[in-house]
């Protein structure tokens, strides 16, 4: 049902950018809409829809609201709900941890668990862009178009400090990666790491964690629905099944189980070619 094409970031931008994911959908029979439960990533995005706009809820919420065609998303800690329409295409640039938080110049705990408009925070280049890259078919040529936008924004963004490498590897070791050796290796003490984190992830550093390694267990479930949620949290280092069913009903809001029958009946996968862990 889905198309992805996930491209890496040319060097320059690597610091910066995690990665520029291009999608679409298959076009399915009928006119009903696909509703794909979204639950919370670490990694924090910047959204393009080029054709429909989606409408999208927590799933706590009961009624759907229409997007904006530019949303920016920081750090999330709820499930939502997106309803798709069958031309659905999109461009996400995903962001190293603590990334969004230097393209913007704003501390995550500003945008913190809600999608923004970006037309409300970003330059007034992105209508422009979102005209240019609706009338690219090729996802190749929307990632190359994608990347030269970037690569303008970069002027004026500060280097990469020892505590941007240190929140990369965090994200990608969060279940054997101690708070004080992070700290350390962001060259800062435990006091000052965590306040950092406040500004450039929205949330204290183990919470941050917690969310990797739940959305770790998400995405590779997305990418391979043969291995069951037990030998899944047990790859991605949950030791105790009941801790890692609190972590995921309190991230995603329903139970393993419904999700695996949400995923069925959708057929979309959206996680998975994250390569998130």
């Amino acid at each position: 049902m889905n198309t992805s094409h996930v491209f890496l970031p040319r060097p320059t931008l690597q610091p910066l950018v995690k990665m520029i994911m291009v999608k679409g959908v298959a076009p399915w029979k009928g006119d009903s809409k696909k509703v794909y439960s979204y639950p919370p990533t670490p990694v924090h995005c910047i959204i393009f829809y080029l054709n429909s706009r989606i409408r999208a809820k927590k799933h706590d919420e009961k009624t759907f609201k229409r997007q904006p065609q530019c949303v920016v998303v920081g750090p999330q800690l709820t499930s939502v709900d997106i309803e798709l329409s069958k031309d659905h295409r999109a461009v996400m640039i995903g962001f190293q941890p603590g990334g969004l938080f230097r393209f913007l110049g704003i501390p995550m705990t500003e945008i913190f668990d809600d999608g923004i408009n970006g037309f409300d925070i970003l330059d007034n280049d992105i209508g422009s862009l979102i005209d240019e890259l609706r009338e690219i078919r090729q996802p190749e040529l929307i990632n190359a178009r994608v990347q030269y936008y970037l690569l303008e924004k970069m002027q004026g963004i500060g280097e990469q400090l020892p505590i941007d490498q240190a929140l990369m590897k965090l994200q990608n070791t969060a279940n054997t990666y101690f708070m004080d050796d992070v700290a350390r290796d962001a060259c800062l003490s435990l006091r000052q790491f965590q306040r950092k984190c406040y500004e450039r992830l929205g949330m204290n550093p183990k919470l941050y964690a917690r969310i990797a390694r739940f959305s770790k267990t998400y995405s590779m479930y997305e990418a391979n629905q043969d291995l069951t949620w037990s030998q899944i949290s047990h790859r991605c280092g949950y030791f105790d099944q009941m801790h890692f069913i609190r972590d995921f009903k309190e991230f995603s809001g329903i139970t393993p189980g419904l999700m695996g029958k949400r995923l069925e009946e959708s057929s979309l996968k959206f996680q998975a070619p994250m390569g998130i862990g």
